[in-house]
């Protein structure tokens, strides 16, 4: 495995709690192509093919539902 760029390690570590390319993009104040670049070169030096798989090989917990979403019945 190849080690992440500082860069490449924010993008993910925030990739991984859930947040959108645009979320990522507005937070670290970068544009949405970079973040898409980023995570090309995370995915491959990682060796996953998903955000589910990223959270499990960075060891973040999935996010929580947003409780606006949830059913109210349940």
């Amino acid at each position: 495995m190849l080690a992440l760029s500082d860069a490449e390690r924010r993008v993910a570590k925030a990739a991984a709690r859930g947040l959108t390319n645009r979320e990522i993009a507005g937070k670290l104040h970068l544009t949405t192509s970079t973040v898409e670049q980023h995570l090309t070169r995370i995915y491959r030096k990682l060796g996953v093919s998903s955000r589910v798989q990223l959270q499990s090989r960075l060891g973040v917990q999935p996010p929580s539902p947003h409780p606006a979403l949830q059913d109210a019945s349940a």
